[in-house]
C-alpha cells in the first residue's frame, strides 16, 4: 500500500471517529435534559416537606380567628333561628307535645301551664262513657293529683277502636305528666303501676289464615 491510501484510511477513520463522538456527546445531553424535570420535581416536593407542621396549625388558627372576627356565618345564623323555634314550641307556656300508640289507635297530647282542664277530642273528660273506660284513663291522673291542678291537657285521638284510643290517651297523659315535670321518680312510679303507661304497646293483631274463620280457629275434625 501507498502512503497516500494510508492517509486517506486514517482521515477516514477519523470522520468516523468524530461522528460518534457528536451522537454520544447529543445522547448525554437528551438524558441530561430528560432528568432535569424530574430531579426539580423531587426538590418541590423536599422544599414541601421540609415546611414544618406548626406553621400550617398557626396559618389554620389564624383564618379562624378572623372568620370569628368578622361574626356568625349565615350557617350559624339559621342553625340558631331553628333552636329558638324548637325551644318554643317545647316550652312549658306555648304547648308540649306527645304522642302515644295503640293497635292502629294513635292519641296527641298537648300539654302546658293552665288550671287543671283535661279534654279528649274537645270533650271533657269527666263526661267520657262508658264509666269503666273513663276510670281506666283517669290513673295516672290519680297518681299525681298536685301536678294536675297547675296544668291544662289536650288529647286527640284518630284510628282504632274506643278502647284502643282510651288506652292511648291514657298512656299520653302520663308521658305528657313526666315531660312537664321531668321527674324521674314520678317516672318510676307510673313504670311499677304499669309499664304500658310509658312504654307504647307494640302487640299487634295476628293475621287470618286460611281455612279458619280467625288467626288459629278452624272447624272441628271428626276422628270417625
Amino acid at each position: 500500500m501507498t502512503e497516500t491510501e494510508k492517509k486517506a484510511k486514517e482521515e477516514i477513520k477519523t470522520e468516523k471517529e468524530i461522528k460518534e463522538e457528536k451522537k454520544a456527546q447529543d445522547k448525554k445531553v437528551d438524558s441530561k435534559k430528560e432528568e432535569s424535570p424530574k430531579k426539580e420535581i423531587k426538590e418541590i416536593k423536599k422544599e414541601e416537606k421540609e415546611v414544618p407542621k406548626q406553621e400550617k396549625k398557626e396559618e389554620v388558627k389564624k383564618a379562624f380567628e378572623e372568620i370569628k372576627e368578622q361574626g356568625e356565618t349565615e350557617d350559624e345564623k339559621d342553625i340558631t333561628k331553628k333552636g329558638k323555634k324548637k325551644k318554643v314550641k317545647r316550652s312549658k307556656k306555648y304547648g308540649m307535645l306527645v304522642k302515644s300508640k295503640k293497635k292502629e289507635a294513635i292519641a296527641r297530647a298537648v300539654i302546658k301551664t293552665g288550671k287543671g282542664r283535661i279534654t279528649l277530642n274537645k270533650k271533657n273528660i269527666e263526661f267520657i262513657e262508658p264509666e269503666y273506660v273513663r276510670e281506666m284513663i283517669y290513673e295516672p291522673i290519680k297518681l299525681a293529683p298536685e301536678i294536675i291542678k297547675e296544668i291544662d291537657i289536650k288529647i286527640i285521638t284518630n284510628g282504632g277502636g274506643f278502647m284502643g284510643q282510651a288506652v292511648a290517651a291514657r298512656s299520653a297523659i302520663a308521658k305528657a305528666i313526666v315531660e312537664y315535670t321531668n321527674d324521674k321518680k314520678l317516672k318510676e312510679k307510673f313504670i311499677k303501676y304499669d309499664r304500658l303507661l310509658m312504654v307504647d304497646d307494640h302487640r299487634r293483631v295476628e293475621p287470618k289464615k286460611p281455612l279458619g274463620k280467625k288467626a288459629r280457629k278452624k272447624k272441628q275434625s271428626s276422628k270417625r
